[in-house]
């Protein structure tokens, strides 16, 4: 395959060098067959090495490098994210890196000042009194002068140092990070504090001759940036936009409903969990921001009401974007139904234009709860046929004209429209299941309407939508392009998989092939155990909700990877034994290699299907087994005939076993596969195994893709 080769730019510093490098190796693993050269661009920030950061430019470490950008020299630049001026030009795009290195400011200290007997900051004194609701500082532990000599490089770090070293002489550090070490090392600094995450990106650990201690996050908090590495690009570049298209999450706009936050969709509740950020409007009813969404994300009021703005349309439009560039979750709440004069077109215009993907979901609008809800019906059968909505405020000259049960009446009513002065090249479109498994959406104009019909109109009901809005419809954006996927696994991980199908921008379609169901519970008799081994996010999930134990009682917990990690500490338990790159059981298997358990009583918990080898190696180690089937898995399959898809995404062997069982293999011609895990790959007869592609539904990405000219090679 041809390789897509870039040029990228990075300052001279070891570190940007370094830190660009290990960006480069994250890329070329993502996207196999695309290859970098590196240019060093010399920037303000490495020139002058004298104005304080507070006072510099904003883009004092960016300047030359958007410069090279601009003019071509470099496709894009690598950057610390927080080394990015708070607003990026408008003729340059950027995108944060997902991994993100640890976030901690830290003491650095000489090695040869620390290992004695901890001390108060200053000798013979206790620290500073914390300001109420200030969390106490921690000094360094070690011995350090009675007045240190600190170097710091903000002003946030100068007063964390003044906190803890009340009578520190406090003295401006800059450089480059081996610059500023070189500089505690030959005395001039007692300590200096700096971030952690540049240090260990740099040395891959400690420097030579210093120690580190980290600074607890809720002592020093830093910038939300620190940790990230950015890409900065021209703006409009297909491959980088293409790029960029698997490391954000789709935006979610959710209609919040009004009134009464019960009104709220159920998936609209289950995206306010799920965000890292909601952007909210004045909401009549404030409690759908629980407790949940506020332990979760960020919440930040952008609402409007009679002329009194929060934000102007055009900030709330570009916060929209900075964060998702970010890789943060987003959710625009909005009330009654974002699509009904909520402003949703310039939110979803902008967010098309840079190819991030969305999803819209529809709410109760504050037309039908004036109407619906109150017994003011607009429709009667025999006194009234429709009504017209509107708003006085809007500029528009049309108003679109919408047929509910219009299917059969379909030819008549552009007849009657035709008749009334609309030209025949109206735009016009027919919706058929909306919002369900078959939904389709078929556009003409008044003069061909016919051509959209179904054979038998009697089969499909539908809205018939006439005017500009019918020539619309949501772009195609993100890895999966608005491919509809079949979604088949069990309502376990159902919601997740939806979740990571339409952060890509695809259309799941809800179809689950198998249920979980438990064969046991388990009792105080749980005690007992020395450890649990559970090898999936659904056994952990399984065992929870049929566990009636003191929680407390429990042994240790060895699980096969970051998937069934995460759901343990769903419960408040981290993992004891768990593999550190290959998730999967032979993973787990070689970490219980490395034990002694000998007088262990181990319970192994598995599913029917799942083999012995786990207990096996278990035994080996020399620990007592009990090897018990926590749950079955049980074929079902929603009611009807297959809908339309692009693709089909199974979790488990069982999936796939329940799929060619009930539809056979010629359902799958022509159909993209993708599976969860190398297991699953394999129950995969061999002509569809080789093509499917793995998807890891916690961190979403499709294995073998590479973002060319904004279309996708394999």
């Amino acid at each position: 395959m041809k390789k897509e080769r870039f040029t990228v730019g990075a300052r001279g510093s070891a570190l940007s060098r370094a830190q660009t490098a290990g960006a480069l190796d994250f890329l070329r693993a993502r996207f196999p067959g695309t290859d970098y050269r590196v240019v060093t661009v010399e920037t303000p920030g490495d020139r002058d090495l004298t104005t304080p950061i507070e006072k510099s430019a904003p883009d004092f470490f960016t300047r030359d490098l958007d410069e090279a950008v601009r003019d071509g020299r470099i496709d894009f630049a690598v950057h610390s994210a927080k080394d990015l001026p708070p607003k990026i030009a408008d003729d340059l795009d950027w995108f944060w890196l997902p991994e993100r290195a640890d976030p901690r400011d830290c003491w650095v200290v000489r090695a040869s000042a620390t290992g004695g007997t901890p001390v108060v900051p200053v000798a013979g004194e206790t620290p500073a009194t914390p300001i109420m609701g200030e969390t106490p500082a921690t000094p360094i532990t070690g011995k350090m002068p009675v007045v240190p000599v600190i170097g710091v490089s903000s002003e946030r770090r100068a007063a964390y140092a003044k906190k803890v070293y009340p009578k520190a002489k406090l003295l401006p550090i800059r450089g480059s990070i081996d610059s500023r070490i070189q500089q505690l090392r030959d005395g001039r600094y007692d300590a200096v504090l700096m971030a952690l995450a540049g240090i260990t990106r740099l040395y891959g650990g400690t420097p030579p001759g210093v120690e580190l201690i980290p600074i607890p996050l809720e002592e020093l908090t830093p910038p939300e940036a620190q940790g990230y590495l950015a890409v900065v690009f021209r703006r409009g570049d297909a491959r980088l936009m293409a790029m960029r298209a698997h490391f954000v999450k789709a935006v979610r706009f959710v209609s919040a409903g009004v009134g009464d936050a019960g009104l709220c969709t159920v998936q609209g509740m289950r995206d306010l969990e799920e965000a890292d950020v909601v952007l909210h409007d004045a909401l009549f009813d404030l409690s759908l921001l629980g407790q949940k969404t506020e332990d979760r994300g960020q919440r930040i009021d952008v609402g409007k009401r009679c002329g009194a703005h929060t934000m102007k349309q055009a900030e709330i439009t570009q916060l929209i974007c900075d964060e998702a560039r970010k890789g943060r979750r987003v959710v625009r709440l909005k009330g009654g139904d974002a699509g009904l004069f909520g402003r949703l077109a310039e939110e979803t215009d902008a967010l098309t234009a840079l190819q991030i993907p969305f999803v819209v979901r529809p709410g109760v609008s504050a037309l039908v709860a004036a109407t619906t809800g109150t017994g003011l019906l607009l429709t009667r059968r025999g006194e009234s046929r429709g009504f017209t909505a509107y708003t006085p405020r809007s500029t528009g000259t049309e108003t679109p004209q919408v047929a509910f049960m219009a299917t059969r009446m379909a030819s008549e009513e552009a007849r009657r429209l035709v008749r009334e002065g609309w030209p025949k090249t109206t735009p016009c479109a027919f919706v058929f299941d909306a919002a369900g498994p078959r939904e389709e959406v078929r556009t003409a104009t008044l003069g061909t309407v016919r051509t959209i019909l179904p054979a038998k109109v009697e089969d499909r009901p539908g809205l018939f939508i006439v005017g500009r809005a019918a020539a619309g419809g949501w772009p195609r954006l993100g890895p999966l392009g608005g491919r509809r996927v079949l979604v088949t696994c069990s309502d376990a991980v159902q919601a997740r998989a939806m979740t990571a199908v339409e952060d890509l921008g695809g259309r799941p379609i809800r179809w689950p092939l198998i249920e979980l169901c438990a064969t046991r519970t388990f009792g105080k008799e749980m005690a007992d155990y020395d450890a649990i081994v559970l090898t999936s996010p659904s056994a952990v999930r399984i065992f929870f909700a049929n566990c009636t134990c003191d929680l407390r009682r429990l042994g240790a917990f060895y699980t096969c990877g970051a998937g069934t990690d995460a759901e343990l500490r769903r419960h408040g338990i981290a993992s004891d034994v768990v593999p550190a790159t290959d998730f999967s059981a032979a993973g787990l298997i070689a970490e219980i290699k490395k034990l002694d358990l000998h007088g262990k009583r181990v319970l192994r918990l598995r599913s029917a299907k799942a083999g012995a080898d786990v207990a096996r190696a278990l035994r080996r180690a020399g620990a007592k087994v009990d090897d018990v089937v926590l749950y079955e898995n049980r074929a079902c399959a929603p009611e009807g005939a297959l809908p339309p898809f692009d693709d089909v995404f199974f979790a488990s062997a069982s999936a796939v076993e329940s799929f060619f069982a009930r539809y056979g293999a010629k359902a799958l011609r022509g159909k993209g596969v993708l599976v969860m895990g190398g297991p699953t790959r394999a129950a995969l007869p061999k002509s569809f195994s080789a093509k499917a592609r793995i998807f890891d539904i916690l961190t979403p990405n499709i294995s073998g893709t590479v973002p060319v000219n904004n279309k996708e090679k394999r």
